[in-house]
């Protein structure tokens, strides 16, 4: 039987707990695949190009690159339902991809005070085209903090459900081999935007 790993989970009433998980063999980690971030990319009839990222993998910034760069576009929609969240560096990277470079453009707020943090330098897209960006209460994390920042900085339109709700960066520590401590750590504040309870849309969409 192959042995398990155990991994701690921060609850929201601030306890973190200890689950069981597979410990993959040597094989399936040397031959991983990377799973695609942009799930879908579609140029619909009316002139939309419809892009669903569903994650913020190793891949992200080239696949949205090639998925936004087709032509004949009016309207870019950005779609977030089923995007969970991930790599917090990535994301601020695609943000960059579709505003450009920002100075403090959010903050972490910690035990030891505030920090502020830039969108990268990166070669951003021009001119971005994004206009609509699609949620549920699917989206989480740092899909929710890509929605506020391309609101609040892009102009963007926020059409859906509302959004998870998790406002915080969650940090991990390892413990031993097996063991990985997970807790709830920096709370992100994107200024003029509210993510605890989560993103409410410009225009609601969906089921109530």
């Amino acid at each position: 039987m192959a042995p398990r790993r155990r991994r701690a989970t921060w609850t929201p009433g601030g306890r973190a707990r200890l689950v069981g998980q597979d410990t993959p063999d040597s094989d399936t980690i040397r031959w991983v695949e990377t799973r695609p971030s942009v799930a879908e990319a579609a140029l619909e009839e009316d002139g939309r190009l419809r892009v669903a990222l569903t994650r913020f993998g190793r891949t992200v910034e080239p696949e949205l690159r090639a998925a936004l760069a087709a032509p004949g576009a009016d309207i870019v929609e950005l779609d977030l339902r089923d995007n969970r969240g991930g790599d917090f560096g990535r994301m601020l990277r695609v943000a960059a991809l579709l505003l450009g470079p920002r100075a403090e453009a959010l903050t972490l707020i910690g035990p030891r005070g505030a920090q502020a943090m830039a969108l990268p330098e990166v070669a951003s897209l021009s001119p971005p085209r994004l206009l609509v960006v699609r949620v549920g209460p699917r989206t989480a994390s740092s899909a929710e903090v890509l929605a506020a920042l391309l609101r609040r900085y892009g102009g963007a339109e926020i059409v859906g459900r509302r959004t998870a709700g998790k406002d915080y960066l969650t940090r991990v520590v390892p413990v031993d081999q097996r063991t990985r401590l997970l807790f709830a750590a920096e709370r992100i504040v994107v200024p003029g935007e509210t993510l605890a309870g989560g993103l409410v849309p410009d225009r609601a969409e969906g089921a109530p």
